[in-house]
């Protein structure tokens, strides 16, 4: 009895020490001074690509780190819905944020920056005051997030509804675009991370309506990326021995279809993933079309591919929907 009440009295003054330890390091780390970081000043996935993957980068190696991180967005001069959509989903990404990061931010101080990014409904997936998450204007926003890997053809339809009231001034979904957004849900299984947390959201789907008449649609998948999905590993090892130099020798064998985006289970699942994404985004209401997914941004209108500087763990879909017909006419 003597000897286990000293081995207990024993493990108990070390579990004690090894707590005030962790209180110690837990309080040290919380009086850290947060590293101030500028985002680049055309803030636009789309358009900035390497420069805003760059910052993204940094930024996740610092929080990995155990670094507090201030986004700071208030030098910015132009801004675009890809890049809010994309905030939002690495905000609330374990594999990015690290086991002890903390990242916070400001907002632009240009008047119409501001107002495109309090109205686009971010504040309403990160900690903010209820002023800042009811400036949400959700007739002209839709701004997704997805816990699931199933396919929500409601979120789709709605999606599609906002942006056809808008170009067009008709309630039937755009069937072209509705099917994209039914084949990006559906591929998001396939490019999940082996590391992926249940309470994870899967996937973001961000609907803009812009004051010119056009809407974009941005859909953010934060997985391991087209290219080092299962699927492609298994045709990258055959392409091996012929000499396959960068992923982007791969986009051609991917819209055509010869490389599959899903894997058998899901072929019960109508349609034909990326190719059918590529097909689809040939209408001439869609003014751009891109996918940026690991080191390579392919424009969808043109199947031209382009070798990214660093590597993007995830899958960007992006579409701009118009009226064309009225952009002809004001064009005659």
């Amino acid at each position: 009895m003597k000897c286990q009440s000293r081995k207990y009295k024993l493990h108990r003054r070390h579990r004690l020490a090894n707590r005030r330890k962790g209180l110690m390091a837990q309080r040290k780390w919380e009086e850290k001074a947060y590293i101030e970081l500028e985002v680049p000043k055309t803030f636009s996935f789309i358009d900035n690509t390497n420069e805003v993957l760059e910052y993204f980068i940094k930024c996740k190696s610092l929080l990995h780190n155990k670094e507090k991180v201030q986004c700071d967005l208030s030098h910015i001069t132009a801004l675009s819905s890809d890049a809010i959509a994309l905030l939002a989903a690495c905000a609330n990404d374990e594999s990015f944020l690290g086991k002890q990061g903390r990242v916070r931010g400001n907002a632009p101080t240009d008047p119409e920056l501001l107002k495109l990014f309090i109205e686009s409904g971010f504040y309403n997936h990160v900690k903010a005051t209820k002023v800042l998450k009811h400036a949400h204007k959700s007739d002209t926003n839709f701004f997704h997030q997805e816990s699931n890997y199933q396919v929500q053809s409601d979120i789709a339809k709605k999606a599609c509804i906002l942006g056809t009231e808008h170009v067009f001034g008709s309630s039937k979904p755009f069937p072209d675009l509705y099917e994209m957004l039914i084949e990006a849900m559906s591929n998001t299984n396939n490019h999940a991370s082996n590391n992926s947390n249940v309470n994870q959201f899967k996937w973001w789907l961000y609907t803009y309506n812009a004051p010119n008449g056009h809407t974009m649609y941005t859909f953010v998948d934060l997985g391991v990326g087209i290219f080092d999905s299962i699927p492609v590993q298994i045709f990258k090892k055959i392409k091996k021995s012929v000499g396959l130099g960068h992923n982007t020798d791969l986009v051609s064998d991917l819209l055509d279809g010869k490389i599959k985006s899903r894997e058998k289970i899901d072929n019960k699942i109508r349609g034909k993933g990326i190719p059918q994404i590529a097909m689809n985004s040939n209408s001439q209401h869609f003014l751009r079309a891109y996918i940026i997914s690991n080191d390579v941004k392919i424009n969808l209108k043109n199947k031209a591919a382009e070798a990214l500087e660093h590597n993007f763990s995830g899958t960007m879909l992006f579409w701009e929907l118009a009226n064309n017909d009225a952009i002809q006419r004001v064009e005659i």
